[in-house]
């Protein structure tokens, strides 16, 4: 098969559901949007030429089976594929720190309100009102700044960097 610009695809031949179970499997939506979103990148960097991203967007959005795809993505640079997998364990990883900082803070907001319970009801019944909870209460919020300080400002440089 050759596209509009003359250059050859290397394309296998789609294999049968009786050839092998890996050669077969089925591809998904996401598969297929997972092909689109690499031939998209690949032209944006200039690898592909117009004629040839139409013709493999084509080929990609009417694949059924995994070697389908192999014949469309071959001949791409291997650093389009990492370079995609690696922004999105960056974002996995910024979603998960973020999390961490939401959790810690509401354990933190959590036990405060509890020491203070404790603090209100020790001073109601006793009378001794030294206002103790103030010093864990301090204590452990600055443990939750030195958590979510860092976190907040990687994520922010990270975000202005995709945006430039």
């Amino acid at each position: 098969m050759t596209t509009h610009s003359g250059t050859a695809l290397r394309s296998r031949p789609a294999a049968s559901p009786a050839a092998s179970p890996a050669a077969s499997s089925r591809a998904g939506a996401a598969d297929r949007d997972h092909a689109v979103e690499l031939l998209g990148d690949a032209y944006g960097a200039g690898y592909l030429t117009k004629e040839e991203f139409d013709e493999r967007l084509d080929l990609a959005t009417r694949a059924r089976h995994h070697a389908e795809f192999d014949g469309l993505l071959a001949d791409l640079p291997p650093r389009l594929r990492t370079s995609r997998d690696r922004a999105r364990r960056r974002a996995r990883k910024a979603r998960a720190a973020r999390l961490g900082v939401r959790i810690h803070a509401g354990v933190y907001a959590g036990m405060s309100l509890l020491m203070v319970a404790v603090w209100l009801a020790v001073g109601r019944s006793t009378g001794a009102w030294y206002p103790w909870p103030i010093w864990p209460v301090l204590g452990w919020g600055v443990g939750v700044l030195g958590h979510a300080v860092p976190v907040t400002l990687a994520t922010r440089v990270r975000e202005r960097r995709e945006t430039f």
